[in-house]
């Protein structure tokens, strides 16, 4: 049984320009108690986010509004905060200097995206 306390009162940022998708990260990281910054649609908003809010992870869908989400993933690399991709795209779609990240495929499962949240948080210990 996975310890879901691990993930209490974090902060993730959420990139993701389709509101149904949106929805449904943001009602599986609520059941981990986890308090949703964003949803973010568009790349302007997200890259503002991802500067200026306290956030301990990101999702982030790679294409979005006005872009992809590679200057957001690098922000988030420089200030050390884990992320993962969602995408409907295989590995090979994702720049060369991000394919080493932790990747969600679309269509996923709430139990998958869960999952994988709570790696990023550091369950199990690594």
């Amino acid at each position: 049984m996975v310890d879901q306390r691990i993930a209490e009162g974090r902060r993730v940022l959420v990139v993701e320009d389709e509101m149904t998708i949106a929805l449904v990260i943001e009602e599986a990281l609520s059941d981990l108690g986890v308090q949703v910054v964003g949803p973010a649609s568009r790349l302007d908003m997200a890259l503002r986010l991802a500067r200026e809010e306290r956030i301990d992870a990101a999702i982030l869908d790679v294409n979005i509004r006005g872009g992809n989400s590679y200057p957001i993933a690098d922000i988030l690399t420089e200030r050390g905060i884990p992320f993962l991709f969602c995408s409907g795209y295989g590995e090979w779609a994702l720049e060369e200097r991000h394919r080493e990240r932790p990747r969600l495929t679309k269509p996923y499962s709430s139990k998958d995206l869960e999952s994988r949240v709570l790696e990023l948080f550091g369950w199990p210990d690594r």
